[in-house]
Protein backbone atom coordinates (compact mmCIF):
# COMPACT_ATOMS: atom_id res chain seq x y z
CA UNK A 1 0.00 0.00 0.00
CA UNK A 2 1.52 3.48 -0.76
CA UNK A 3 2.82 5.35 1.76
CA UNK A 4 1.34 9.06 2.01
CA UNK A 5 3.13 11.52 2.96
CA UNK A 6 2.45 15.30 3.34
CA UNK A 7 4.20 18.19 1.05
CA UNK A 8 3.94 21.63 2.16
CA UNK A 9 2.42 24.41 0.92
CA UNK A 10 3.25 28.03 0.41
CA UNK A 11 3.15 29.12 3.76
CA UNK A 12 2.72 33.39 2.48
CA UNK A 13 -0.54 32.02 0.45
CA UNK A 14 -1.73 29.54 3.22
CA UNK A 15 -0.57 29.94 6.76
CA UNK A 16 -0.65 27.66 9.27
CA UNK A 17 -0.24 28.60 13.46
CA UNK A 18 3.00 29.37 14.84
CA UNK A 19 2.83 26.47 17.08
CA UNK A 20 2.51 23.94 13.53
CA UNK A 21 5.75 24.95 11.88
CA UNK A 22 7.23 24.71 16.05
CA UNK A 23 6.03 20.89 16.23
CA UNK A 24 8.60 20.29 13.15
CA UNK A 25 11.75 20.91 15.02
CA UNK A 26 10.51 20.71 18.91
CA UNK A 27 11.86 17.37 20.28
CA UNK A 28 13.83 16.55 16.56
CA UNK A 29 10.15 16.57 15.31
CA UNK A 30 8.48 14.49 17.91
CA UNK A 31 5.32 15.79 17.50
CA UNK A 32 5.61 16.85 14.22
CA UNK A 33 2.04 16.80 11.99
CA UNK A 34 0.39 17.09 14.89
CA UNK A 35 -3.26 19.29 14.48
CA UNK A 36 -1.08 20.27 11.11
CA UNK A 37 -4.21 21.98 10.23
CA UNK A 38 -4.35 24.88 12.56
CA UNK A 39 -4.83 28.29 10.80
CA UNK A 40 -3.30 31.54 12.70
CA UNK A 41 -5.56 32.36 15.63
CA UNK A 42 -5.57 35.93 17.49
CA UNK A 43 -4.43 36.33 20.78
CA UNK A 44 -7.73 38.07 21.84
CA UNK A 45 -9.91 40.42 20.23
CA UNK A 46 -9.74 44.60 20.78
CA UNK A 47 -13.36 46.41 20.14
CA UNK A 48 -12.32 50.03 19.21
CA UNK A 49 -15.83 50.65 18.18
CA UNK A 50 -18.45 50.17 20.64
CA UNK A 51 -21.32 52.57 21.87
CA UNK A 52 -21.04 52.98 25.70
CA UNK A 53 -25.14 54.56 27.13
CA UNK A 54 -24.22 55.51 30.59
CA UNK A 55 -26.78 57.42 32.91
CA UNK A 56 -25.21 59.64 35.36
CA UNK A 57 -24.61 57.28 38.76
CA UNK A 58 -23.87 54.41 36.74
CA UNK A 59 -21.07 52.03 37.47
CA UNK A 60 -20.00 51.30 33.52
CA UNK A 61 -17.48 48.72 34.43
CA UNK A 62 -20.69 47.09 36.38
CA UNK A 63 -23.29 48.04 33.58
CA UNK A 64 -21.47 46.53 30.82
CA UNK A 65 -20.40 42.88 32.49
CA UNK A 66 -23.87 41.17 31.02
CA UNK A 67 -22.71 42.65 27.53
CA UNK A 68 -19.11 41.43 27.94
CA UNK A 69 -19.87 38.16 29.33
CA UNK A 70 -21.99 37.51 25.89
CA UNK A 71 -19.40 37.97 24.12
CA UNK A 72 -16.16 36.89 26.19
CA UNK A 73 -16.09 33.22 24.63
CA UNK A 74 -15.53 34.24 21.40
CA UNK A 75 -12.41 36.08 23.01
CA UNK A 76 -13.16 39.39 22.83
CA UNK A 77 -11.09 40.57 26.04
CA UNK A 78 -10.82 44.88 25.82
CA UNK A 79 -12.82 47.47 24.01
CA UNK A 80 -13.02 51.49 23.97
CA UNK A 81 -16.88 52.73 24.56
CA UNK A 82 -17.57 55.74 22.50
CA UNK A 83 -19.75 58.11 24.93
CA UNK A 84 -21.08 61.51 24.21
CA UNK A 85 -19.92 64.07 26.34
CA UNK A 86 -20.30 67.78 26.63
CA UNK A 87 -18.97 71.10 27.67
CA UNK A 88 -20.96 72.74 30.03
CA UNK A 89 -22.60 74.76 27.24
CA UNK A 90 -23.32 71.51 24.62
CA UNK A 91 -26.71 69.95 23.72
CA UNK A 92 -27.78 68.08 26.98
CA UNK A 93 -29.91 65.49 24.52
CA UNK A 94 -28.94 62.70 22.61
CA UNK A 95 -27.94 63.46 19.07
CA UNK A 96 -27.96 59.98 17.64
CA UNK A 97 -28.23 56.38 19.06
CA UNK A 98 -30.46 55.43 21.83
CA UNK A 99 -31.62 58.71 23.31
CA UNK A 100 -30.65 59.80 26.60
CA UNK A 101 -29.22 62.84 28.60
CA UNK A 102 -25.64 63.56 27.46
CA UNK A 103 -23.45 63.54 30.24
CA UNK A 104 -20.81 66.48 31.56
CA UNK A 105 -16.71 65.28 31.20
CA UNK A 106 -17.15 65.06 35.33
CA UNK A 107 -20.09 62.75 35.45
CA UNK A 108 -18.59 60.18 32.72
CA UNK A 109 -15.29 60.73 34.46
CA UNK A 110 -17.67 58.84 37.46
CA UNK A 111 -19.59 56.71 35.65
CA UNK A 112 -16.07 55.50 33.74
CA UNK A 113 -13.66 55.23 36.96
CA UNK A 114 -14.09 51.83 38.03
CA UNK A 115 -13.95 50.59 34.37
CA UNK A 116 -10.89 52.57 33.64
CA UNK A 117 -8.97 51.18 36.67
CA UNK A 118 -9.80 47.63 35.56
CA UNK A 119 -7.83 48.23 32.60
CA UNK A 120 -9.15 46.40 29.63
CA UNK A 121 -11.84 48.99 28.66
CA UNK A 122 -11.09 52.65 28.18
CA UNK A 123 -13.06 55.39 26.41
CA UNK A 124 -13.89 58.11 24.05
CA UNK A 125 -15.12 61.81 24.45
CA UNK A 126 -17.80 62.27 22.07
CA UNK A 127 -18.91 66.10 21.51
CA UNK A 128 -21.38 67.06 19.33
CA UNK A 129 -20.46 69.33 16.09
CA UNK A 130 -21.72 72.63 17.80
CA UNK A 131 -19.93 71.88 20.98
CA UNK A 132 -16.06 72.27 20.12
CA UNK A 133 -13.94 72.73 23.50
CA UNK A 134 -10.35 71.77 24.17
CA UNK A 135 -11.10 71.62 28.02
CA UNK A 136 -13.48 69.07 27.47
CA UNK A 137 -10.85 66.88 26.01
CA UNK A 138 -8.33 67.53 28.18
CA UNK A 139 -10.81 67.07 31.08
CA UNK A 140 -11.77 63.38 29.28
CA UNK A 141 -8.28 62.61 28.98
CA UNK A 142 -7.30 63.20 32.75
CA UNK A 143 -10.59 61.07 33.91
CA UNK A 144 -8.86 57.79 31.57
CA UNK A 145 -10.29 58.38 28.23
CA UNK A 146 -7.91 57.39 25.68
CA UNK A 147 -9.59 58.77 22.52
CA UNK A 148 -11.86 61.10 20.84
CA UNK A 149 -15.28 60.50 18.44
CA UNK A 150 -16.96 63.01 16.50
CA UNK A 151 -19.45 61.94 13.67
CA UNK A 152 -21.00 63.84 10.73
CA UNK A 153 -24.67 62.33 11.09
CA UNK A 154 -25.91 65.94 12.71
CA UNK A 155 -24.12 67.77 10.12
CA UNK A 156 -26.14 66.41 7.57
CA UNK A 157 -29.35 66.34 9.33
CA UNK A 158 -29.03 69.82 10.35
CA UNK A 159 -27.66 71.04 7.22
CA UNK A 160 -24.86 72.71 8.56
CA UNK A 161 -21.62 73.23 6.90
CA UNK A 162 -19.19 70.96 5.69
CA UNK A 163 -16.41 72.82 6.93
CA UNK A 164 -17.53 73.40 10.35
CA UNK A 165 -14.60 70.99 10.98
CA UNK A 166 -11.64 73.86 9.64
CA UNK A 167 -13.21 76.57 11.94
CA UNK A 168 -10.52 77.53 14.66
CA UNK A 169 -12.69 76.06 17.43
CA UNK A 170 -12.25 73.06 15.97
CA UNK A 171 -8.52 73.03 15.13
CA UNK A 172 -7.89 74.52 18.77
CA UNK A 173 -9.92 71.07 20.40
CA UNK A 174 -8.16 68.73 17.42
CA UNK A 175 -4.59 70.45 18.51
CA UNK A 176 -5.34 69.48 22.27
CA UNK A 177 -6.37 65.89 20.85
CA UNK A 178 -3.23 65.70 19.23
CA UNK A 179 -1.41 67.01 22.68
CA UNK A 180 -3.22 64.49 24.41
CA UNK A 181 -2.21 61.70 22.12
CA UNK A 182 -6.04 60.46 21.30
CA UNK A 183 -6.63 59.43 18.67
CA UNK A 184 -10.20 60.67 17.00
CA UNK A 185 -12.71 58.38 15.32
CA UNK A 186 -14.57 60.04 12.95
CA UNK A 187 -17.98 59.07 11.16
CA UNK A 188 -17.33 61.02 8.29
CA UNK A 189 -19.69 59.47 5.11
CA UNK A 190 -22.71 57.65 4.77
CA UNK A 191 -23.31 55.93 2.23
CA UNK A 192 -26.68 56.48 -0.37
CA UNK A 193 -27.90 52.90 -1.84
CA UNK A 194 -29.04 50.02 1.16
CA UNK A 195 -26.97 47.55 1.99
CA UNK A 196 -29.18 44.84 3.03
CA UNK A 197 -25.95 42.29 3.62
CA UNK A 198 -25.31 44.74 6.37
CA UNK A 199 -28.74 45.89 7.43
CA UNK A 200 -28.17 49.31 6.23
CA UNK A 201 -31.56 51.69 5.23
CA UNK A 202 -31.18 53.78 2.18
CA UNK A 203 -30.38 57.53 2.41
CA UNK A 204 -29.51 57.13 6.06
CA UNK A 205 -29.23 60.64 7.46
CA UNK A 206 -29.28 62.18 4.24
CA UNK A 207 -33.00 62.08 3.59
CA UNK A 208 -33.63 64.58 6.96
CA UNK A 209 -30.34 66.71 5.79
CA UNK A 210 -32.28 66.81 2.04
CA UNK A 211 -35.71 68.12 4.20
CA UNK A 212 -33.41 70.87 5.99
CA UNK A 213 -31.60 72.03 2.48
CA UNK A 214 -28.41 70.31 2.95
CA UNK A 215 -26.45 71.31 -0.36
CA UNK A 216 -23.49 68.90 -0.58
CA UNK A 217 -22.57 65.17 -0.47
CA UNK A 218 -20.50 62.43 0.59
CA UNK A 219 -17.59 63.61 -1.81
CA UNK A 220 -17.42 66.91 0.42
CA UNK A 221 -17.72 65.36 3.73
CA UNK A 222 -14.64 63.56 2.48
CA UNK A 223 -12.47 66.28 1.47
CA UNK A 224 -13.05 68.57 4.79
CA UNK A 225 -11.84 65.37 6.69
CA UNK A 226 -8.46 64.98 4.72
CA UNK A 227 -7.78 68.61 5.05
CA UNK A 228 -7.77 68.02 8.72
CA UNK A 229 -5.49 65.23 7.88
CA UNK A 230 -3.00 67.17 6.58
CA UNK A 231 -3.66 70.40 9.10
CA UNK A 232 -3.09 68.16 11.78
CA UNK A 233 -0.59 65.82 11.45
CA UNK A 234 0.60 64.71 14.16
CA UNK A 235 -3.44 63.40 14.99
CA UNK A 236 -4.32 60.11 14.22
CA UNK A 237 -7.70 60.02 12.61
CA UNK A 238 -9.90 56.82 12.28
CA UNK A 239 -12.47 56.68 9.66
CA UNK A 240 -15.46 54.84 11.00
CA UNK A 241 -16.85 52.10 8.61
CA UNK A 242 -13.97 52.18 6.33
CA UNK A 243 -14.96 55.88 5.08
CA UNK A 244 -17.67 54.04 3.36
CA UNK A 245 -15.24 54.14 0.24
CA UNK A 246 -13.72 51.19 -1.46
CA UNK A 247 -10.22 49.62 -0.99
CA UNK A 248 -8.83 50.98 -3.56
CA UNK A 249 -9.24 54.40 -3.36
CA UNK A 250 -8.49 53.57 0.60
CA UNK A 251 -5.23 51.95 -0.62
CA UNK A 252 -4.74 55.52 -2.46
CA UNK A 253 -5.28 57.52 0.56
CA UNK A 254 -3.51 55.18 2.97
CA UNK A 255 -0.10 55.66 1.05
CA UNK A 256 -0.85 59.47 0.85
CA UNK A 257 -1.88 60.19 4.65
CA UNK A 258 0.49 58.53 7.15
CA UNK A 259 -2.34 59.02 9.84
CA UNK A 260 -5.44 57.84 8.38
CA UNK A 261 -6.60 53.94 9.63
CA UNK A 262 -9.75 53.16 9.58
CA UNK A 263 -12.14 50.68 11.77
CA UNK A 264 -13.78 47.56 10.31
CA UNK A 265 -17.04 48.20 11.50
CA UNK A 266 -19.93 47.22 9.07
CA UNK A 267 -18.32 46.94 6.19
CA UNK A 268 -16.44 43.69 6.99
CA UNK A 269 -18.58 41.17 8.00
CA UNK A 270 -18.79 37.37 6.52
CA UNK A 271 -22.66 35.54 7.40
CA UNK A 272 -22.11 32.63 9.15
CA UNK A 273 -23.36 30.61 6.36
CA UNK A 274 -21.52 32.67 3.72
CA UNK A 275 -17.46 32.65 2.39
CA UNK A 276 -15.37 34.21 -0.35
CA UNK A 277 -15.56 34.14 -3.62
CA UNK A 278 -11.77 33.42 -4.55
CA UNK A 279 -11.19 36.81 -5.99
CA UNK A 280 -12.55 38.82 -3.47
CA UNK A 281 -10.73 37.32 -0.90
CA UNK A 282 -7.31 37.32 -2.77
CA UNK A 283 -7.85 41.05 -3.66
CA UNK A 284 -8.91 41.66 0.25
CA UNK A 285 -6.01 39.55 1.57
CA UNK A 286 -3.73 41.95 -0.47
CA UNK A 287 -4.98 45.00 0.94
CA UNK A 288 -5.18 43.62 4.78
CA UNK A 289 -1.59 42.44 4.60
CA UNK A 290 0.00 45.50 2.68
CA UNK A 291 -1.95 48.03 5.61
CA UNK A 292 -2.40 45.34 8.29
CA UNK A 293 -0.90 48.63 10.63
CA UNK A 294 -3.84 50.88 9.60
CA UNK A 295 -7.14 48.62 10.33
CA UNK A 296 -8.61 48.00 13.62
CA UNK A 297 -11.31 45.68 14.47
CA UNK A 298 -14.67 46.75 15.65
CA UNK A 299 -18.46 46.37 15.48
CA UNK A 300 -20.23 49.68 16.37
CA UNK A 301 -21.94 47.39 19.33
CA UNK A 302 -23.82 48.87 21.45
CA UNK A 303 -23.34 48.32 25.41
CA UNK A 304 -25.57 48.88 27.96
CA UNK A 305 -28.75 47.64 25.76
CA UNK A 306 -27.74 44.44 25.28
CA UNK A 307 -24.94 43.16 23.38
CA UNK A 308 -25.60 41.48 19.60
CA UNK A 309 -23.41 38.29 19.80
CA UNK A 310 -23.76 37.57 15.95
CA UNK A 311 -22.35 41.38 15.19
CA UNK A 312 -18.95 39.91 16.94
CA UNK A 313 -19.29 36.76 15.26
CA UNK A 314 -19.88 37.85 11.57
CA UNK A 315 -17.12 40.84 12.47
CA UNK A 316 -14.69 38.08 13.57
CA UNK A 317 -15.20 35.92 10.99
CA UNK A 318 -14.93 37.84 8.29
CA UNK A 319 -11.17 38.78 9.31
CA UNK A 320 -10.15 35.09 10.13
CA UNK A 321 -11.68 33.51 6.82
CA UNK A 322 -8.65 36.21 5.38
CA UNK A 323 -6.36 33.67 6.48
CA UNK A 324 -4.24 35.69 7.36
CA UNK A 325 -0.57 35.98 8.57
CA UNK A 326 -0.20 35.38 12.55
CA UNK A 327 1.68 39.33 12.62
CA UNK A 328 -1.01 41.30 10.55
CA UNK A 329 -3.77 38.98 12.35
CA UNK A 330 -2.72 40.01 16.09
CA UNK A 331 -2.15 43.63 14.54
CA UNK A 332 -5.84 44.03 13.35
CA UNK A 333 -7.37 42.13 16.08
CA UNK A 334 -6.04 44.15 19.34
CA UNK A 335 -2.29 45.52 18.57
CA UNK A 336 -3.03 48.34 16.54
CA UNK A 337 -5.77 49.57 19.06
CA UNK A 338 -3.14 49.03 21.91
CA UNK A 339 -0.54 51.30 20.32
CA UNK A 340 -2.70 53.78 18.82
CA UNK A 341 -4.80 54.59 22.22
CA UNK A 342 -1.53 53.86 23.88
CA UNK A 343 -2.72 51.12 26.41
CA UNK A 344 -0.39 48.31 28.49
CA UNK A 345 -0.74 44.84 28.47
CA UNK A 346 -3.72 42.93 28.70
CA UNK A 347 -4.92 42.06 32.34
CA UNK A 348 -5.67 39.03 32.96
Amino acid sequence: METIRYTPDCETLRPHAADVLERLHSEDGFAAGWAMHAKPVADYWFDFHLHGLPKAGDDLHETIKPDFGAIKHLNVKRGMLLIQTRSPKGKSDGWTGAPREVLLVEDVAAVTKNMVAEGNFTWAVWPHYTDPCPDTIYGAYKAGARGAKIHNAPVIQDAAPAEVWLTKPWQDTFRAMAECGMPVIWHVTQRLPPSAYTDGGRNSYWEKGWENGVDYGNEELLQVFLRCLERNPKLNFVGAHQLHIGWERLDDLFTGYPNLYVDLTIGCQLHEWDTFYPADKAFLRKIFIKWADRLLYGTDDFWGCGSDERHQLEHIRFIRHLDLPEDALNKIAHGNAERLLKMGDYKA
